[in-house]
């Protein structure tokens, strides 16, 4: 696996997947923050935009959806390279965000190596 680094947001309601996935970015080389809730991801977003690579981005969670954080980023202008998670099909999930930015998908249960592609291709794209 390639070196990578950056700050990546992991935004993820249940807290066993939450703490995979960050000690999955950790062990790639990243530094990670993390929400709960769609809500904490907007403030941690708005207050540290300009430091994130990129953040993955739960689809589903009680409260705000990540339909609903990325409907909010976007109406406020701040643009980082999201990509989506889910348990969902990854086709069904690209018709459905279809009007919004989105850097990639990752479909759950995921492996460190596609993990690690998905997160560096997002980043390289806004690079």
């Amino acid at each position: 696996m390639q070196p990578t680094s950056g700050l990546v947001l992991v935004v993820e309601d249940e807290d066993p997947v939450r703490r995979y996935t960050v000690g999955l970015l950790v062990e790639l080389g990243f530094t990670v923050l993390q929400a709960t809730d769609g809500s904490q991801a907007i403030d941690i977003v708005k207050e540290r935009h300009h430091e994130l690579s990129a953040m993955l981005l739960d689809h589903s969670m009680p409260g705000m959806s990540g339909e609903d954080v990325l409907a909010e980023l976007e109406q406020a202008g701040l643009r980082i390279p999201v990509v989506l998670t889910s348990g969902h099909d990854v086709a069904d999930l690209r018709r459905r965000f279809a009007g919004h930015v989105v850097a990639g998908y990752l479909q759950k249960p995921f492996r460190i190596e596609t993990l690690d592609v998905t997160v560096r291709q997002a980043i390289a794209r806004s690079v």
